[in-house]
């Protein structure tokens, strides 16, 4: 019923409210509090992200607006997508992945074993951004940054490293494409919210996980899932958005402030990559789980099979100018100083609305 209601927000009907909703929405004042939510806690990579936000937003509107932060927040991505919609809620952190539903360019990020470096995942998301935007203004929301992830990986009970260690494993994963894939080299995969997985991990109803383990969701899996296997599954991104509607009805002085306060925020975001990977992983070896960092080569290439297999089905469902995003992955590879790709964040914003 969630997404029925979102697809709906984007007919013509929705139009006409967003069109009320735009005024009711009150100007920016001094002093005007907006909430921004995380379904992730405040020491992983998204909720840093948020947390810097806030205090951008703050800085870049000169007080006009502040961020109220909440992490951890008790709400699937689809109902907080509906609780920005709404306006219930002005800023969410939102898990690409979870919103396939709504348009399936925002499966790119999590097709599984096309990225392999922070450079790289850079690179396609600066690549994809203008249809990201795109299709975000289309469900009636506005791109304030994109969020890096750590790249995902197995937790595992016992050790993974080939074929017959895959097989029957009840693993957790963070959407239904990431549970196909896995379901595909022989484990049991499902996916589900990262509040369902702690109390599923203590009755031992699942074997392993799918997840970065970033920062204090790494430490929750560590007790029950002493063996992490590095596969670089994929390099996800999340979404921050305001809804369309409460972008347009600010003054454009505060519109700018804004997309300047979330490029701001996602070059940081980047920036720091790298070193919280190393991080994540020395604290998991401090805290005595094995990161094996390579797995047998029959199990690679069965991976690499279900991920070509994922990617052939992605591009099959989107128009020709998404999937040449892939083509021109592939030939560039990571940025060089060649051929980096032109757009800033806010350059990219400008974009989207010349393709809209």
């Amino acid at each position: 019923m969630i997404w029925n209601k979102l697809v709906q927000l984007t007919t013509d009907a929705a139009l006409a409210v967003a069109l009320v909703c735009g005024a009711m929405i009150p100007a920016a004042h001094a002093g005007q509090t907006w909430s921004i939510a995380t379904e992730y806690p405040a020491d992983t990579v998204a909720g840093r992200g948020v947390e810097s936000f806030a205090a951008a937003l703050s800085r870049e509107t000169g007080g006009a607006v502040t961020g109220k932060t909440e992490f951890k927040a008790k709400h699937e991505a689809s109902n907080l997508v509906s609780a920005v919609l709404d306006d219930r809620l002005q800023v969410a952190d939102v898990f690409t992945g979870a919103l396939a539903d709504l348009d399936p360019i925002f499966e790119l990020s999590t097709l599984p074993f096309e990225v392999q470096s922070v450079d790289e995942s850079r690179h396609l998301a600066c690549l994809a951004e203008p249809a990201y935007r795109k299709a975000l203004s289309r469900a009636g929301l506005h791109l304030l940054f994109i969020s890096p992830w750590p790249p995902t990986g197995l937790w595992s009970r016992q050790p993974i490293a080939t074929t017959a260690d895959m097989a029957s494993l009840r693993i957790r994963t963070y959407d239904a494409a990431s549970a196909t894939v896995l379901s595909g080299v022989g484990a049991h995969a499902a996916a589900l919210p990262v509040q369902d997985v702690r109390p599923l991990l203590r009755t031992g109803a699942l074997d392993g996980v799918l997840s970065s383990g970033d920062g204090a969701v790494g430490k929750s899996l560590q007790t029950d899932l002493p063996n992490f296997a590095a596969i670089h599954y994929a390099f996800p991104v999340s979404f921050v958005v305001v809804s369309q509607a409460r972008y347009e009805a600010l003054p454009e002085h505060l519109r700018h402030a804004l997309d300047k306060a979330g490029a701001v925020v996602q070059q940081e975001q980047w920036a720091v990559l790298p070193a919280r990977i190393e991080r994540n992983y020395a604290e998991m070896r401090r805290a005595g789980v094995a990161v094996n960092t390579s797995i047998d080569d029959t199990l690679r290439q069965r991976f690499h099979e279900v991920g070509q297999a994922r990617l052939d089905d992605w591009v099959s469902r989107v128009p020709p100018d998404e999937s040449e995003i892939i083509t021109r992955f592939r030939v560039q590879g990571a940025p060089s100083a060649q051929n980096a790709c032109p757009l800033t964040s806010l350059e990219a914003v400008h974009y989207a609305h010349k393709l809209s």
